[in-house]
């Protein structure tokens, strides 16, 4: 009663156009070590806006930092992750059904999460205050409504959902003492009681340790795709001591980081330098707030988890591939690219690729070993300037999307008309 009688003035306090897309999450918060109040935007452009609050002035809004967090995908939500850690994070869920928790000062991504799959991807995430023993987050997707469990670790059974809005969720908050959670869609207004047990029986339900993230491998903990991990995690301590050597190898149970964007490779998924970055610093400052040391290894466990929750959660549909490779092409190419063009695009857009390194790569998908000696060595090396000089006689002058997909990235003809 008190709170509905309450008169607050309220002011302007400054304006900005920090965004040229629409905004999708607006939060409030409170400095580390200081009571000074922080002010952040998250927008469709991929950029995490701060705000200099204190400094504003009616007519000017002061941007403090413009970060951009995503490479591919879009933010789609926001909120301040629990002090469940020392470190403090910012959680943000995107369109391709990840978390990402960002370090709250650094804006630098410390670790990504598989999110929920339930339909669609996450429209919004709130907080739920809870004992500090306790600590969950609401969110909607299209048309469900969620909880998940914290801490966050990609664990699928820590997520429950069930149908909200046949017309669409729009908007979800939850009360002060988080008893109770409120969903819009359409025209109807719902009102929902929390029940955590029922979440936990969920978890319990999925197992624990490896379990639950071996059930998300094609054919489990016996399938071909774990083997096949197993398999390329020894290979690579091999690998790292030198293939060819006669000498003694020791083989234990941890892998250089270095090694682990290859075993993602060979394992189908190809991560962009970004992602390749993101996942070997996920790794390598784990320990640093509690230790203040690097971790430079991985285990076999920890690599199965950073598999499950940084590779794409559809994989990479062909169509993908049709639509990226006629953007390049350009609207009135017919589908067609020069071939030089294409490789200058290749080299220079996106992420940066060296003349040498891009003959590298292509010359490996070509099988253009060169003078390689270990053909059957499917890491090694290609020697860059003998693959330069073949590659303008093996690709011709004038690239269509299936000559491309089919003959250079090799996905069979029945793939192809799929």
């Amino acid at each position: 009663k008190q709170w509905y009688q309450r008169r607050v003035a309220i002011t302007a306090g400054g304006r900005n156009k920090a965004h040229y897309k629409s905004i999708v999450n607006i939060i409030f918060g409170i400095a580390l070590d200081s009571n000074v109040p922080r002010l952040l935007t998250l927008g469709m452009d991929r950029n995490l806006v701060e705000y200099d609050i204190l400094n504003s002035t009616e007519d000017n809004l002061i941007v403090m930092s413009t970060d951009k967090i995503e490479q591919s995908a879009t933010p789609v939500s926001c909120a301040w992750y629990p002090p469940i850690n020392k470190e403090h994070f910012l959680l943000v869920a995107n369109s391709e059904y990840k978390y990402k928790l960002l370090n709250a000062t650094t804006k630098r991504c410390r670790k990504t999460l598989l999110g929920p799959t339930h339909g669609s991807h996450i429209q919004k995430i709130v907080n739920l205050a809870y004992p500090e023993d306790k600590h969950y987050i609401a969110f909607i997707t299209e048309d469900k409504i969620g909880m998940t469990t914290l801490a966050l670790d990609g664990n699928p059974h820590n997520t429950t959902a069930l149908l909200a809005h046949c017309d669409g969720a729009s908007n979800i908050v939850a009360c002060p003492n988080s008893r109770f959670l409120f969903t819009v869609g359409g025209k109807v207004c719902r009102m929902w009681e929390v029940n955590p047990d029922v979440l936990h029986a969920t978890a319990a339900l999925g197992g624990s340790g490896l379990e639950p993230f071996y059930q998300l491998l094609e054919g489990g903990k016996e399938g071909p795709l774990a083997k096949e991990m197993e398999e390329y995690f020894y290979y690579s301590q091999m690998r790292s001591q030198s293939v060819a050597t006669t000498k003694h190898r020791k083989v234990g149970q941890h892998v250089a980081l270095e090694e682990v964007p290859n075993i993602m490779r060979a394992l189908g998924f190809y991560p962009t330098e970004l992602q390749v970055q993101d996942m070997i610093n996920e790794v390598k400052f784990s320990q640093y707030v509690d230790t203040g040391k690097t971790v430079s290894e991985i285990d076999l466990e920890t690599l199965i988890k950073l598999y499950c929750n940084h590779r794409p959660v559809f994989g990479l549909p062909l169509y993908q591939v049709y639509d990226a490779f006629s953007t390049l092409a350009g609207a009135d190419s017919d589908g067609r690219i020069d071939r030089g063009l294409l490789l200058s695009l290749l080299q220079n857009k996106g992420e940066h690729i060296s003349e040498p390194e891009l003959a590298e790569y292509l010359a490996s998908l070509l099988e253009l070993h060169g003078s390689a000696t270990n053909k059957e060595d499917k890491m090694a090396v290609v020697v860059a300037s003998e693959a330069g000089t073949t590659l303008e006689r093996v690709l011709p002058e004038i690239i269509d999307a299936d000559m491309f997909t089919g003959h250079v990235l090799g996905f069979m003809p029945a793939a192809i008309a799929e």
